[in-house]
């Protein structure tokens, strides 16, 4: 008798977990990684198409170093 009172609350307390956390999860995560897919895609079609129709960048030339007067710093203590 004891026995199958065990199993009932064994079973019931394994579907309680399964339909109240496992289920949820589930579908929780399932959710965010359709939106989050659909956000990536949205994202690609703004910028995708923009960053194709742009031209290669050229290098700019280095501006010429103009060298200036050094001037030593001296620690003062007081």
């Amino acid at each position: 008798m004891i026995k199958y009172i065990l199993l009932f609350l064994l079973g019931y307390f394994l579907i309680r977990f399964i339909f109240g956390f496992v289920l949820p999860v589930y579908r929780t995560t399932k959710q965010v990684k359709k939106q989050f897919g659909e956000m990536q895609q949205k994202m690609q079609e703004q910028f995708g198409g923009a960053t194709e129709q742009e031209t290669p960048v050229q290098p700019t030339p280095k501006p010429k170093t103009v060298q200036k007067e050094y001037i030593d710093f001296e620690e003062v203590k007081g």
